[in-house]
């Protein structure tokens, strides 16, 4: 392996490092800003705070990515809000699930809470 290659890799690691705990730093500042003072809750040391982000991270996600590993948004596509258009129709952004439940005879037009007739 090249020298050069393996110090870009640890430069991104501490960089990566660094940035999780100023986001980790960033969450403690905040709650003991304002939870002790809206709610009268407990003040929070970084260890505290660190597991706090980490379950909201796992609770919640982590990050833009959608199935497959696209990203949210962005500036790349030709389609609105930056999204390329990959021959859905008007519901390429509908979900799975939602999917399954509407029935391809049906009106196109009527919503999924309509009573189908």
């Amino acid at each position: 392996m090249n020298t050069m290659m393996i110090l870009k890799g640890l430069g991104f690691a501490a960089l990566g490092i660094g940035l999780f705990m100023l986001a980790t730093y960033v969450v403690m500042r905040l709650w003991n800003w304002l939870v002790p003072a809206l709610f009268n809750g407990p003040r929070l040391r970084f260890v505290q705070a660190l597991g706090l982000f980490l379950l909201a991270r796992l609770l919640f996600g982590f990050g833009g990515f959608q199935h497959g590993g696209h990203v949210h948004g962005g500036s790349r596509g030709s389609g609105p809000h930056g999204h390329s258009h990959h021959g859905y129709g008007r519901h390429w952004h509908q979900s799975d699930w939602q999917k399954q439940f509407v029935d391809p005879k049906a009106d196109k037009r009527s919503s999924l809470t309509s009573p189908q007739r």
